[in-house]
């Protein structure tokens, strides 16, 4: 009637269920770091600058207005600024700033994609930038002279501004 265990069952049955708690232990753990990581990021999301919109018209030529470089950003964070400019989907610029050094100085690094031509991969060159977000007083358009870096490898830098406008 009754069934004969041995330790060695007993002691195997409790290291199973020990392992079946622990598994549910791990489980339980990772529920409450997704939930922190979660509410992390709505918190960081909602405070201060951090999702604001910024439009940047760089290298602006009145002469020629549709040849004018135009970017979209998004504060990721208070110091942390992600843009996206394009002129079509195979010629295009990512870039990243940095806005924690002085006080309106960045750093701003970018990539830029080339297509060549139609059969082959696109060339892209890494670039970098340093300058001031200068206010000018007029609602929200700011100044940004910088020095620019098209291309790291080849070292030419060279001066150029940007007018942005933030929301």
């Amino acid at each position: 009637m009754f069934k004969k265990t041995t330790f060695f069952t007993l002691k195997k049955s409790l290291i199973v269920f020990s392992c079946n708690q622990l598994t549910i232990k791990i489980k339980f753990i990772m529920k409450k770091l997704t939930l922190l990581v979660a509410s992390l990021m709505i918190a960081t999301f909602t405070f201060a600058q951090q999702g604001s919109l910024t439009f940047a018209a760089n290298s602006l030529d009145i002469t020629q207005p549709l040849n004018t470089e135009a970017n979209i950003g998004v504060f990721m964070t208070d110091d942390i600024m992600v843009s996206l400019g394009m002129s079509d989907w195979d010629n295009f610029t990512v870039g990243a700033r940095y806005y924690g050094i002085f006080d309106d100085m960045f750093i701003q690094a970018t990539t830029t994609a080339v297509k060549t031509d139609a059969m082959s991969e696109s060339e892209y060159n890494i670039g970098a930038a340093a300058g001031w977000t200068l206010d000018t007083g007029v609602w929200k358009f700011q100044f940004e002279p910088m020095i620019v870096l098209d291309d790291i490898q080849d070292f030419t830098p060279r001066l150029a501004w940007a007018l942005r406008f933030t929301l």
